[in-house]
């Protein structure tokens, strides 16, 4: 969704642009306007066919400021229907999904089938179906309304994804648009327009033609992500394993592995079906107003066995040896923003040099457990 918000802004920001690149020329004509007068083409003394050429083609100055202001607020209608649009693309991204994971909910994660026609399969080509039949209609400026034969099948699907995509926000500012003849010529280029802009931000000029972009497993790639103290991205480090540094500090290796619930709550659950929970999940309300309970404080809970139960999942590998002498201890990575897994890797008898580490993490795959090699992290003694 970054790229669409991307998207939308840079659309909005041009469209801006545009408009205050007219309004600017509009001003500047009506202060003409109001010294000089209208434009006398007698007094310019040129031959008659350029004369009787410009008075077609050019008119009066009055009809040129009176052109300017429509385009003027054409245009800036037009920016905010192209920001609606991207919103519209989210909200209908945001209830195809909720649609699947209503799915999922009722018939069970366990018998969620995704062929195209069935289970999940079927949800996404539904979706799919009534995003593009409404595409269609919204650009070709409602053919499938204007039609007879399709005017009644489509009501249901017109009045669905208005509410889907929130068009009750600008379809008055739609519908006033495309009743005038300037307005729906101006409405047809909006696909063109909007391509134009997605193919402006996916530009790209590629250098370092011998240089590598995706780093496999991380064996011949020094990654700054991988850093706490690099300044990367917290956006770009939720699912990695980090150090605090890429230097051996104290004679101790900081390693930081994150918790995400998504990914590591299954494989919990299913390898400890028994354990209970440490903090009540979902919507719920704390100080000053706490109708609900936040965390297990029952005296008998042993963070002992839920610690057992997260660092499980968890292999350490310093330099291919598997390292079950450092033991893990949950930690909130302030850095990061992110709570998980802290590992204090000692140093004292590594030899100088380059060393490097890795994690194997557990998961729920076709519901069974299996582990999976994170990519290489080096740091340096």
């Amino acid at each position: 969704m970054g790229g669409m918000f991307g998207t939308a802004y840079l659309a909005l920001l041009v469209s801006l642009l545009v408009h205050v690149t007219l309004r600017g020329l509009w001003i500047a004509a009506i202060g003409l306007r109001y010294v000089s007068g209208d434009i006398d083409y007698d007094a310019l003394r040129y031959q008659a066919i350029y004369r009787d050429w410009l008075r077609r083609s050019v008119g009066s100055f009055d009809d040129y400021i009176e052109r300017l202001e429509r385009y003027c607020s054409v245009m800036f209608s037009v920016a905010f229907l192209i920001i609606f649009c991207f919103l519209s693309i989210t909200t209908y991204f945001l209830f195809a999904i909720a649609l699947q994971g209503g799915y999922g909910w009722l018939v069970g994660r366990e018998t969620m089938t995704t062929g195209v026609f069935t289970g999940a399969g079927f949800v996404s080509v539904l979706c799919l179906v009534l995003g593009v039949l409404y595409l269609i209609d919204f650009f070709t400026l409602g053919w499938f309304k204007r039609n007879r034969y399709t005017a009644r099948a489509y009501y249901p699907v017109y009045r669905l994804m208005g509410w889907v995509t929130l068009a009750a926000l600008y379809r008055p500012l739609y519908h006033n648009l495309v009743d005038d003849r300037f307005g729906r010529r101006l409405a047809r280029l909006l696909p063109v327009f909007v391509l134009t802009i997605l193919l402006v931000v996916s530009a790209r000029i590629v250098t370092h033609g011998f240089f590598p972009y995706y780093q496999q497993d991380g064996a011949a790639w020094i990654d700054h992500r991988n850093y706490d103290d690099e300044g990367a991205d917290i956006r770009s480090q939720r699912h990695r394993t980090t150090l605090s540094s890429r230097y051996v500090k104290d004679n101790y290796v900081e390693a930081f592995v994150a918790y995400r619930p998504r990914l590591h709550d299954p494989t919990i659950q299913r390898k400890y079906p028994d354990l209970e929970f440490a903090r009540y999940t979902g919507l719920r309300f704390g100080e000053p107003m706490q109708l609900t309970q936040l965390y297990n404080l029952s005296d008998d809970y042993s963070y002992d066995s839920l610690l057992v139960a997260v660092s499980s999942m968890f292999r350490l590998y310093v330099d291919d040896s598997l390292r079950t002498d450092v033991p893990a201890r949950f930690h909130y990575n302030s850095t990061r923003e992110q709570p998980g897994l802290l590992y204090m890797i000692p140093a004292h008898t590594m030899d100088p040099g380059e060393h490097f580490l890795h994690i194997e993490a557990q998961h729920v795959v076709d519901d069974t457990l299996q582990w999976y090699t994170q990519p290489r992290v080096y740091f340096y003694k």
